[in-house]
């Protein structure tokens, strides 16, 4: 009879999972990040930065910003309020000194070979790439350049760097509660300079088009974007307040937007320096797309997108620069990797090699990036073709003091209703911080914000008039008469060689009527 149990047949045995291999994974885990290098390249950038930062001297929007500081608002016609508020704080620590309205903006460097180096380990550079991504931002010309003065470009690079830091390490945890961080940043942001809403946007679509948009559908991203309005509402209030100054500017700007179409690209590839180029080209393809990327591709999208996008619109070539501490910092990884695993060159490793090519590149651009070489070599060599803040930081006490000259020169009893008017915001802060130690009143000027803090007192029915259309100053007073012309002494060409000095004499009617024919909102 046949048994009815049945052979036990032993089952076969499973074999192990292999371990996934590192070139497999999305986004590795962080390697550890070798902080004192990196912050101690970060000290360099910004010892950098201050030891040239008293040279020359403020630039034409950091005047415009001194005086800004000094009429605190919500808004301004051209700008949201937190770069003249920095200026405000920076003067009333330091003084006038110009290496303390300056700090900011050097330490502004540092930030950014820190938070570039801190891409690249959330996207899996190991310590050589990290070493690498810092000294790619402190060697960047545009940063470098950017860096050196407070204006709105300062605090717009920063902030577009740590959004992007911020989005990278969302995309890598996978942690939906740091959109409330992300929405608190781009707010701040939001207050240096409208332009943070271009990556923003470009952002969200890089988010749409790949498999993150599941991270879209979070009540924390409706906070973080509550969070951004809220901090957004002053300046916009300002704005409508004003009856929405800031679309005066941007059309202003528009005029300008065939030729910085036509200079756009070469000037990607200037003003990042060609050392950098292949860096962060390589960053681009890398993350668009390498496989070990694809985590934090949304971000590499959206920094392309809005690269394009300033291109399309005519932007000036500077303006999403602030995009490229991520790539720089996605290009650092495979560089890294790649220079890690190279033989050494003799005695030289390939890693010191690279550093040494970042930093000679630098090197070669910094005269054009900063104030190394002596104003009257602007003469000669026009550094200022390339970066115009160079030629537009002389001169300025120069013009003061020939404007002073000619009010001295009037009868007392005229001087005593004169006022003193300036065509553009530069004059106007010229004016504004170095007028007083000359004995010049007040002045004013009908560009952009300054023209809300006029009109001249009803009691002067005279003018000292800084480059105005003559043809204006007829319009509006009896007597125009040219009294000077000034020339800054080094023969350097920028805007303010050659501008026309007048006097006004006999307003026709009462500022009060006349103010709104000065204003330029440009």
């Amino acid at each position: 009879m046949k048994s009815t149990a049945q052979a036990h047949v032993p089952a076969r045995p499973v074999p192990p999972a292999r371990p996934v291999p590192p070139e497999a994974r999305l986004v590795p885990a962080p390697a550890r990040s070798p902080r004192l290098s990196i912050y101690l390249i970060a000290a360099a950038a910004f010892a950098m930065e201050l030891a040239v930062s008293g040279r020359y001297g403020y630039v034409r929007d950091e005047l415009y910003f001194l005086a800004a500081g000094k009429h605190l608002a919500f808004g301004y016609v051209d700008q949201p309020t937190l770069t003249p508020l920095i200026a405000r704080v920076s003067t009333a620590l330091a003084g006038n000194a110009l290496v303390g309205i300056r700090l900011v903006p050097a330490l502004g460097l540092g930030v950014l070979a820190v938070v570039t180096a801190a891409i690249s380990r959330l996207l899996g550079a190991g310590r050589t790439g990290q070493l690498l991504a810092a000294l790619a931002a402190a060697t960047c010309g545009e940063y470098i350049a950017a860096m050196h003065e407070l204006t709105t470009t300062m605090p717009d690079f920063v902030f577009w760097a740590v959004l992007l830091l911020l989005v990278t390490r969302l995309l890598v945890s996978q942690d939906p509660r740091w959109w409330i961080a992300i929405g608190g940043c781009a707010g701040v942001a939001s207050e240096a300079k409208w332009n943070i809403a271009f990556l923003a946007v470009s952002l969200g679509a890089g988010f749409l088009v790949t498999d993150a948009r599941r991270l879209l559908r979070s009540r924390y991203l409706l906070v973080g974007c509550l969070l951004a309005a809220i901090l957004a509402v002053p300046d916009v209030a300002w704005q409508a307040a004003n009856g929405w100054p800031n679309l005066a500017v941007f059309r202003a700007l528009q005029t300008q937007a065939c030729h910085n179409r036509a200079t756009y690209w070469p000037a990607q590839v200037l003003f990042t320096g060609l050392a950098l180029t292949p860096v962060w080209l390589a960053g681009l393809v890398w993350s668009l797309r390498g496989p070990r990327a694809s985590t934090a591709r949304p971000a590499a999208i959206g920094c392309t997108i809005a690269i394009t996008l300033q291109f399309v619109l005519g932007g000036k070539p500077y303006y999403p620069g602030g995009a490229y501490a991520f790539l720089l910092a996605a290009g650092c990884v495979p560089a890294g990797r790649w220079l890690a695993a190279r033989r050494p060159l003799g005695r030289i490793r390939p890693a010191t090699a690279a550093a040494c090519v970042m930093l000679a590149s630098a090197a070669a651009f910094a005269p054009v990036a900063v104030p190394v070489l002596p104003a009257a070599a602007l003469r000669t060599v026009p550094l200022q073709k390339i970066n115009y803040d160079l030629a537009e930081s002389i001169g300025w006490t120069g013009q003061v003091a020939l404007a002073a000259r000619e009010y001295d020169a009037l009868p007392a009893r005229l001087r005593r209703h004169v006022t003193v008017l300036a065509g553009n915001y530069g004059e106007a802060g010229a004016l504004d911080r170095y007028g007083p130690g000359y004995g010049l009143p007040q002045a004013f000027s009908g560009a952009n914000s300054c023209w809300l803090w006029g009109p001249p007192p009803a009691a002067d029915t005279a003018a000292i008039a800084i480059n105005i259309d003559p043809a204006l100053l007829r319009r509006e007073f009896a007597r125009v008469r040219l009294v000077a012309t000034f020339r800054n002494g080094l023969g350097v060409s920028d805007d303010e060689q050659g501008a026309q000095i007048f006097l006004a004499t006999g307003l026709r009617t009462s500022w009060a009527y006349t103010w709104p024919a000065f204003r330029d909102y440009s």
